[in-house]
Formats: structure tokens, C-alpha cells, sequence
């Protein structure tokens, strides 16, 4: 049985998107949510046996997931493996646990759209000025808030009720949610 540090049992929540909050994990590690062996002095970490993380992490998911389905050699393989009952595949199961997490209105943070952000975008992808207008027409009337603003969770923001996937190829967290959000509106403006 393998033993986990706080930074390597953080590493698997991550891949699972559970947290990405190292302080997260201690909280439920001392209150007993994870179980783990306290630290014994200050230096020494938490430790957490694997069955313990596997058993919280099952716990973090739909029924319809069956992790301890994976074998060990699987799972030290490819962490992110999931056998999956029916018909649902991991990203139908994340969107579903995603929009729960939203639905009480539970964000990870907010981007506030500047003109000239949507203008760069609009420029970047060879758009027209007009359509340039519209999309900061729609950003703005769009926006639950006084000016146009796009909340996002782990890897998806939220706009028009939609769950609008970021886009990991580009550098800043405001490019990985604006040019899909923009993506989102040309395809809309386009099925008119």
C-alpha cells in the first residue's frame, strides 16, 4: 500500500477536479473528511494510505463512477482513468458535477471583459469590425452584472447558460475564457 504526501495526494485531486486548494486538503484532513495520520512534529507532513484517498475521491463522484473498478497497476498508470457504468464518459460526469457546483452559484473567480481584450480577440481571428460590436454588444447585455463580466470554475466559464469549455492553448487565464466565449457567439450569430 503506498503512502501520500499532502503535495502528491493534491497532485491526484487536481487530476480528478476536486481541489487545487492545498489548504483545502489539510482542512478536510483535519476534520476527518480524508483520513490521513497526523503529523507527528512540525517538519513531518500528513500522510494519507492510498485506500483512504481512493475511498475520498470515489466519494467526490456520481454513483455512476465506479473507480475501485481500476486496477492498482491502472491506477499508478493513469491516475485520471475512470471506468465509467452506461453510457456516460468522464466529461459528461465533470459537466454534470460542474454545473452543481454553479448552479449554487459557486465560482472560482470572475474575468471583467475590456473593450480592447475583445477587440485583440476579434483582431487575432481576423473578424470583421461589426462583428467586433456585436460580440461586445452581446458580452454586455449577456452579463448578469453592470458591465460585462464571465465567471469561470475550474476549466469552464459560464455564459448565456452555457458551460463554455477554456481553451488550454493559450497563455493567460483571459484568453483561455474570452476566445472560446467569442467561438461561442460567431457559431450562434451563424445558426441565426
Amino acid at each position: 500500500m503506498d503512502i501520500y504526501t499532502v503535495d502528491q495526494a493534491l497532485e491526484l485531486l487536481r487530476k480528478y477536479k476536486i481541489t487545487t486548494n492545498k489548504e483545502s486538503l489539510r482542512r478536510w484532513l483535519r476534520n476527518g473528511t480524508v483520513k490521513g495520520i497526523a503529523p507527528s512534529s512540525r517538519k513531518e507532513g500528513w500522510r494519507i494510505h492510498e485506500d483512504d484517498l481512493w475511498t475520498f475521491i470515489q466519494s467526490r463522484f456520481p454513483e455512476e463512477v465506479n473507480l475501485n473498478e481500476c486496477t492498482r497497476d491502472e491506477k499508478k498508470k493513469d491516475n485520471t482513468t475512470n471506468v465509467v457504468k452506461g453510457h456516460k464518459n468522464k466529461e459528461a460526469i465533470r459537466s454534470e458535477m460542474w454545473w452543481e457546483i454553479v448552479s449554487q452559484n459557486v465560482f472560482q473567480g470572475f474575468m471583467d471583459v475590456k473593450k480592447k481584450q475583445v477587440w485583440e480577440c476579434i483582431e487575432h481571428n481576423g473578424h470583421s469590425k461589426e462583428f467586433g460590436e456585436y460580440v461586445w454588444k452581446e458580452l454586455h447585455d449577456k452579463s448578469w452584472y453592470g458591465k460585462p463580466r464571465i465567471p469561470y470554475l475550474l476549466d469552464a466559464s459560464l455564459f448565456d447558460g452555457k458551460r463554455i469549455i477554456m481553451d488550454q492553448s493559450y497563455g493567460s487565464l483571459e484568453e483561455q475564457i474570452l476566445f472560446p466565449v467569442v467561438e461561442e457567439i460567431r457559431k450562434k450569430r451563424v445558426s441565426k
